[in-house]
Order: structure tokens, then C-alpha cells, then sequence
């Protein structure tokens, strides 16, 4: 279910000159209950990816922090623990989830608020696994209301074998596909990584893609390959859309077994070529790596307690691109801990959840003005800790409801420097001049919702 954090408002004093850039991620969501009461040992995966867009000079606008793809969270854990539900199921059946969640979010003196429905159906055999998902929602930041739909997404998964998978998936494009000036300026509100919304996914081009993961046998340990090539589709609608063009990705992992646990560790390579397309396209070039660590397993024999954890650090490479000049596009490093308990009790489980979040960025810009050299400098950090308690209610084999509820608490801060050079006495001598601003917020927020699993 969805998992949520969220973020900041418009910013009032100088930054808000600063163009806007926004981070999106796409996190599947899948439930870990089915796959924790049959103790599958996961295989190790890769998070998946960046999205999204930005303005340009919008008033009351937040810069955002690292623009890194954020690999994991409560939902990412849950995601990982049911890797393995593809295509290893002793028998044919089908899930059909609906969920409904509200995020509040406040930022200093920003409030930023989403309603979100989530749709996901699942099939899983003992040889092929597809899925099926996406996601209406509302959202609420700077006086601007946006409506629209993530991306719809479907995937078929085909397991030739135990232990290796080749998969073909897709997305549609995002409603609306790109952000005009007033839409950017209330998803940018958020404006972090460390804060969730769903609504950070729209501006995303439609894509294709496949990908091949394979497992090697060595004696205690197996090890991991995998390799995938993407081609998001050309935007054909002008305004602000973060596209990647084609994308290459590759990883390797060690999966270990310790008593009841199993301990992954992993790294992710990838690496995108886009157009700029005269300025619209946030996509700053290059890749980027991802190195993660997780484990997971029963806490007793009996299989009531489950435990897992994860730990991931994800930093950009070759991302300066030069046919970008006018924009401030922050670049850096995101990194996370995460953690949950399946507490079984009845016919009910419990699973509490926390999470810790950082980010941290610098961006600057050079420019001519009057024949002086003039730079801006921006420098930001944030960080979070979220926690969340959510419940499976079965009303009978078939149906699960699962409500939940979470809050997140953090700060999040960014320095400005501009620098610019004056011509004084009449020797014509140039002096630079340099002016700071700056802000510290804090991050409070809350969500809640409930969703709806029907098997069959």
C-alpha cells in the first residue's frame, strides 16, 4: 500500500528566482504477506529510475535537492520480499488490488496535499507473471490544483528457469504528459526526494523496455546478473517533460544465506542519451550508481515474526551537460535505511515500518551579463524519518482489507550565492559582489488510507 512522506511549499525570498526541478520516482507497490507465510528467498533487484520536470523562474518556487532516483521505502522492501511471487507459484492465480491514500504535508509554510487510487492486478504461474497498474490522483500545493494519472504500466515476466527471468514492460504516458509553467510550479512544491507523491510522476514520457536477470549457483552464495535496455517515446506536446531517451542498465549481486535470513548485496549501473529538446527536457544526461544492501526472513521457526531491512546510496555520473545553459538543475547523492516487522497475531498481521531518507545537492550557473562574468551557486540538504503502521484484515480467503497510517518529520534546507561582478573607479577595475540567502524548513506531515485485495 502506499507509503507516503511528503513536502515543501512556495518559497517567498530570493530562491524563488531559481528555476524549478523536480525529482519523480516510480516505485511499484505490491504487498510481502502471500510470499513472507510461504518463506520464498528473494533474489537481489535493482531500484528503478528518475522522472520529471521543472520550470523556469517560477515565483514561490522550492529548487529541489538531488535529482537521484529513489530506490527505497517501505513499498520498495514489501516489492523485494515478493520478487519472487514471479512466475513461482505452485499453481495459476490472479490478485486485483484498489487502494485509496491521503498525504498532508507542511514544509515551513507550505502545505501540500494528494489523494491518490491505486490499481494494480497481478497474475502469477508457475512459468510467466504480468502485471498491470496505475494510479488517479489529485494534487493540492501553491493555491494550484492538478488532476490527472500516473503512468499505466504492464509487465510480463517469463522464468525459463528457477532463478533467472526475462521480462518486457511497458508504460503509457503520464496525464497530462508534460507540465505547463502553473502545473510545474504545484508539483514542484515538493520539490525533494525524501518526500513522497505520487504526483511526481507526471511529465513522463511513454517507454519500452526489457531486461534479463540471471542466477549463478556457487557453492553457499548465488550469484546475480542482470541487463536491460529502455526507449522512452519522443514527447510530441511542447512544455516541461523529463525525458531520457534510451537507456542501458546492468548490475550484478551476492545473495547469502544466514540462518533464517537472506542477506543481498548488489550495485546498479545505467546510462541515458537524450536530446535537450531546445531546453524542455529537466533529464540533465548521464547515469547513475546504485549500490544496495538488504536482508530478510523469519525472526522464529513458526514463521509468525518476519523481519526486513535495506540500505541503498545512489549517486549521478556524467549529468553536466552543456546544451542546458539557462537552467539550475541540482545534481548529488540520495541514500536511505529502511526497515519492517510482519507481526502475525490471529487471523490478523501487524507490520510496523520506519524509514530514514537523506539527500544532499549543488548545482551552479555561469552567465554573461554586461560583458561581467556572473555565477549562482546553490547548495541544499534534506533528510526524513518516516514510520507507519498498517493491518491485513482478511474477510475470507479471497478478500484482505489493509488499512494504514504513517507520519514523517524531518528538515530541509538550501543556500543560494549569487555572485556578480562590478566595474568600479575609473580604472574600470572589476570587484565581485557576492549575496547569500538561505532557508531551513522543517518537514512534518502525515498520510493514511486502505486498500483492497481481492485473490483469486
Amino acid at each position: 500500500m502506499a507509503r507516503g512522506q511528503s513536502a515543501p511549499e512556495g518559497w517567498q525570498r530570493p530562491l524563488s528566482r531559481v528555476p524549478l526541478s523536480v525529482l519523480a520516482h516510480m516505485l511499484t507497490r505490491d504487498g510481502l504477506r502471500s510470499v513472507a507465510r510461504r518463506c520464498v528467498r528473494p533474489r537481489a533487484g535493482f531500484p528503478v529510475t528518475l522522472v520529471l520536470a521543472a520550470g523556469l523562474g517560477l515565483p514561490g518556487a522550492r529548487p529541489a535537492i538531488a535529482q537521484a532516483p529513489r530506490a527505497a521505502s517501505t513499498d520498495t522492501l514489501r516489492r523485494a520480499l515478493v520478487r519472487t511471487d514471479d512466475g513461482l507459484a505452485a499453481r495459476t492465480r490472479q490478485t486485483l488490488t484498489m487502494s485509496g491514500t491521503i498525504r498532508r504535508y507542511r514544509v515551513g509554510t507550505t502545505t501540500v496535499g494528494e489523494e491518490a487510487s491505486p490499481l494494480a492486478w497481478r497474475l502469477v504461474s508457475p512459468h510467466v507473471a504480468a502485471r498491470l497498474s496505475g494510479t488517479p490522483l489529485s494534487l493540492e500545493a501553491t493555491g494550484i490544483t492538478v488532476r490527472g494519472t500516473t503512468p499505466i504500466r504492464a509487465r510480463i515476466d517469463v522464468v525459463p528457469r528457477a532463478g533467472d527471468t526475462l521480462s518486457v514492460y511497458a508504460r503509457s504516458g503520464s496525464g497530462p504528459r508534460t507540465l505547463d509553467s502553473t502545473q510545474a510550479l504545484a508539483v514542484g512544491a515538493a520539490g525533494t526526494a525524501v518526500l513522497d507523491l505520487s504526483s511526481l510522476t507526471l511529465g513522463v514520457a511513454p517507454q519500452v523496455g526489457m531486461r534479463g536477470r540471471w542466477s549463478f549457483p556457487v557453492g553457499n552464495v548465488v550469484l546475480g546478473l542482470s541487463a536491460a535496455a529502455e526507449r522512452d517515446l519522443p514527447p510530441s506536446a511542447t512544455g516541461v517533460v523529463y525525458w531520457q531517451g534510451t537507456t542501458l542498465r546492468g548490475g550484478a549481486s551476492v545473495t547469502g544465506f544466514v540462518s533464517e535470513q537472506t542477506v543481498v548485496a548488489s550495485v546498479d549501473l545505467s546510462t541515458s542519451r537524450a536530446d535537450s529538446l531546445g531546453g524542455r527536457n529537466q533529464f540533465p544526461g548521464g547515469g547513475a550508481v546504485t549500490l544496495s544492501a538488504s536482508t530478510s526472513g523469519a525472526l522464529d521457526e513458526d514463521g509468525t515474526r518476519w523481519f526486513a531491512g535495506d540500505a541503498f546510496y545512489v549517486r549521478p555520473f556524467g549529468n553536466d551537460r552543456n546544451d542546458q545553459p539557462t537552467r539550475l538543475i541540482p545534481q548529488g547523492s540520495f541514500g536511505g535505511v529502511s526497515g519492517l516487522l510482519l507481526l502475525e497475531s490471529g487471523a490478523l498481521t501487524w507490520t510496523p515500518a520506519i524509514s530514514v531518507m537523506r539527500e544532499a545537492s549543488t548545482a551552479s550557473l555561469a552567465a554573461q551579463q554586461g560583458g561581467l562574468l556572473s555565477r549562482t551557486a546553490l547548495s541544499s540538504r534534506a533528510w526524513t524519518v518516516a514510520g507507519s503502521l498498517s493491518v491485513d484484515i482478511p474477510f475470507s480467503s479471497a478478500i484482505t482489507l489493509s488499512p494504514e497510517v504513517g507520519a514523517v518529520g524531518g528538515t530541509v534546507s538550501s543556500t543560494l550565492a549569487e555572485t556578480t561582478g562590478r566595474v568600479l573607479g575609473r580604472r574600470g577595475r572589476v570587484v565581485n559582489f557576492t549575496n547569500t540567502s538561505g532557508f531551513a524548513d522543517a518537514v512534518r506531515g502525515w498520510w493514511g488510507g486502505v486498500a483492497v485485495s481481492v485473490r483469486y
